[in-house]
């Protein structure tokens, strides 16, 4: 979400920066929960306490209470990672804080390999031949069409310098060099370029859709009502009601609603409470925005995916279901239940990952989910080591039965 406006808060002409950055101050908030990490079992063995305490009051005549049972049972350990869906992995190379699709059939992602130390290369990758170095230098990028848009600043200077990568040629174009703005300003996710922030929304928190069809705009903080999300149209003239209404705290995220026309949009701040709640009544609304620019609620059961420790928690709507990835750090490294998870209407469930996955993207049918993965957060998978990798997963297709 664009927070209220000040000074100048872009420096980059990378519209995707904003949602890395958001991202990464949930994620390193995550980082540092005071979460206790699963008490360890004796050296007795829990089950086998758990039997001689059975058998003791079988023969006694006691009945065990079941509240009793349930807190002696080691807790569910999540369902490893049986996905039905084919995967395509790519190893050597370590993806860094950006990944984006061309098309349906195209990875864009920054990252460099694991034998130098080198900065951060632009990498196009369509998943049947090696992936190609096309610029030096980039962490992030955005997408503009069939072209990936990049901004270099120059050091000690003012001044950044554009660069055009055009798809398939892969050419790179310089576009020119141009001075930061000083004055209130944002980089349109959708082509790239710098603008003015709108009168209208001096102040207010908003988001930017499509080229031409406007903005969604939360107003100003109301603790009492919370937000009433008005549509504003590109000439800043008409506002729509969309029947969304949303509550404190609020840190939005958008994105498209694949492969149809529309948008999802929900709280990235999900807070210990609205967690609870979530377990509690097995619902959280999410909201889709169709191309009239009206809400309709979306209710998301509870979940492995629900870690009311905290966490990052995103959602993304593909072609057959919500896609649902989560991260939760362990104070052993284990993953837990983090992972991806591709969520039905009716509440089913497949578990598509099991670690910690980051930087998701989906292509524009809804089908390839890619993103960075790492089995533990420790020793075990280190970067430097290959031990994040870039995944690609078809949900549109199923693997061969043996």
């Amino acid at each position: 979400m664009q927070r209220p406006s000040g000074d100048s808060q872009q420096e980059s002409r990378a519209a995707g920066s904003r949602d890395v950055r958001r991202r990464e101050h949930w994620k390193h908030k995550s980082v540092r929960s005071n979460r206790p990490a699963p008490a360890e079992p004796g050296a007795f063995g829990m089950k086998t306490a758990l039997a001689l305490l059975l058998l003791t009051m079988t023969t006694t005549g006691c009945v065990l209470p079941l509240r009793v049972v349930q807190t002696l049972l080691p807790p569910p350990r999540p369902e490893p990672d049986k996905t039905p869906y084919p995967k395509t992995v790519l190893r050597g190379i370590v993806p860094d804080q950006r990944i984006d699709w061309i098309g349906n059939d195209t990875v864009v992602f920054a990252g460099h390999p694991v034998d130098t130390r080198s900065q951060s290369w632009l990498y196009s990758w369509d998943l049947k031949t090696t992936p190609k170095q096309l610029f030096e230098g980039a962490r992030n990028f955005c997408i503009n069409g069939n072209a990936v848009m990049l901004s270099v600043r120059e050091q000690t200077t003012q001044f950044v310098k554009d660069y055009r990568v055009s798809f398939p040629s892969k050419a790179v174009k310089y576009q020119g060099k141009r001075e930061i703005a000083t004055s209130p300003s944002y980089a349109s996710r959708y082509t790239c370029d710098i603008h003015p922030i709108p009168t209208a929304l001096h102040m207010h928190h908003w988001e930017e859709l499509r080229p031409g069809e406007g903005y969604l705009d939360f107003g100003v903080d109301d603790i009492q009502r919370g937000y009433r999300v008005t549509h504003l149209d590109a000439n800043l003239q008409n506002r729509q009601d969309t029947g969304i209404r949303v509550d404190l705290p609020i840190l939005s995220e958008i994105t498209d609603w694949r492969p149809q026309p529309g948008y999802l949009l929900y709280d990235l701040n999900i807070s210990p409470e609205a967690r609870k709640r979530w377990q509690q009544t097995n619902r959280l609304t999410l909201w889709h925005l169709d191309e009239n620019h009206q809400g309709h609620a979306i209710h998301v059961p509870a979940g492995p995916w629900v870690n009311p420790g905290g966490g990052d928690t995103l959602f993304f709507k593909a072609r057959d279901g919500l896609v649902i990835t989560t991260s939760v750090l362990n104070r052993n490294g284990s993953p837990g239940n983090a992972g991806a998870y591709l969520v039905q209407p009716d509440g089913r469930y497949e578990r598509l990952e099991t670690g910690y996955v980051s930087e998701p993207a989906l292509s524009a049918d809804g089908c390839n989910l890619a993103y960075a993965f790492q089995e533990h957060l420790d020793q075990r998978s280190l970067p430097r080591k290959g031990g994040r990798i870039l995944v690609v997963v078809n949900l549109c297709a199923r693997r061969a039965q043996p």
